[in-house]
């Protein structure tokens, strides 16, 4: 859930082993690993929205590595990835 919004959702198998959302991957990829002896997490570049003036399109745009203008444009749909897997993102989806 980013910003109000499911940007992503399935099995917890699906998630955990196939994360699409880039906010997912984000949120992912902040964990810190047991194995690994690291000074400083990895943290999701940029700042939450305020949620009285959110960004147009895509709400995770601003802070996102793949958004292309038609994220800043239009809002993505959920759309099935496989299984009950779906996801809310126009580079997932294969469509930038």
């Amino acid at each position: 859930m980013y910003a109000g919004e499911i940007v992503e959702y399935g099995t917890l198998r699906e998630v955990f082993k196939n994360p699409q959302h880039p906010y997912t991957k984000g949120l992912f990829g902040s964990i810190p690993s047991l194995a690994d002896d690291v000074d400083r997490l990895k943290p999701i570049k940029g700042l939450m929205p305020d949620p009285t003036c959110l960004p147009e399109g895509c709400k995770f745009n601003p802070r996102c590595e793949y958004a292309g203008e038609k994220c800043r444009c239009e809002a993505p749909q959920m759309a099935e990835i496989g299984g009950s897997h779906v996801v809310k993102c126009f580079e997932a989806q294969g469509l930038l």
